[in-house]
């Protein structure tokens, strides 16, 4: 059944409001995703805050050929798109979107594939994709700074208060 032009025109307004205030944008694959499977995708990305949608590659096309958005033509993908929706931070999503995407390829057949996607409007291809999602959650990363940081300053302490320790030996054994 074809779509009205005033559905389009809804359509294209949605698709822009959602790129325009989107972090990140991860072009997916999802030719043989199963409704349940979709349903448990969109659950599983509006837990972090991110969105999933799907709209024809015309559509998505103008959207991205209007904006500011360069580095890919949907028309040269062979396969249906959808588009993940990442408006905090990117991570989670490319993170929930990898996982989903491996747990559903042990499943026998590989359904969701991601393509690349937006950070931004620089478009980054499906390697630097899984670079991202196999990235450490912000808080390890933090914690991992915080330690490279105390730890010079711990091993400071440590061999200033060794000092103190041996002369606080050297007096006990006078003492005795």
């Amino acid at each position: 059944m074809a779509i009205t032009r005033e559905k389009k025109q809804n359509i294209l307004k949605d698709l822009a409001d959602k790129f325009s205030q989107a972090k990140a944008a991860i072009l997916v694959d999802f030719n043989k995703l199963s409704v349940a499977k979709t349903m448990e995708l969109r659950r599983l990305l509006k837990q972090i805050g991110a969105e999933y949608k799907v709209a024809k590659k015309t559509l998505i096309n103008r959207i991205l050929k209007s904006g500011d958005y360069k580095g890919v033509n949907l028309d040269e993908l062979k396969t249906q798109v959808g588009v993940v929706f990442s408006y905090d931070d990117p991570v989670p999503a490319a993170s929930s979107i990898f996982k989903f995407s491996k747990i559903s390829a042990k499943g026998g057949n590989e359904t969701l594939k991601i393509l690349g996607g937006f950070l931004g409007f620089h478009w980054q291809e499906r390697e630097k994709v899984i670079a991202l999602a196999q990235l450490p959650s912000r808080e390890i990363l933090i914690s991992r700074v915080v330690g490279a940081v105390a730890a010079p300053l711990s091993g400071l302490v440590t061999v200033l208060s060794g000092n103190m320790r041996n002369l606080i030996n050297l007096l006990n054994n006078i003492k005795k």
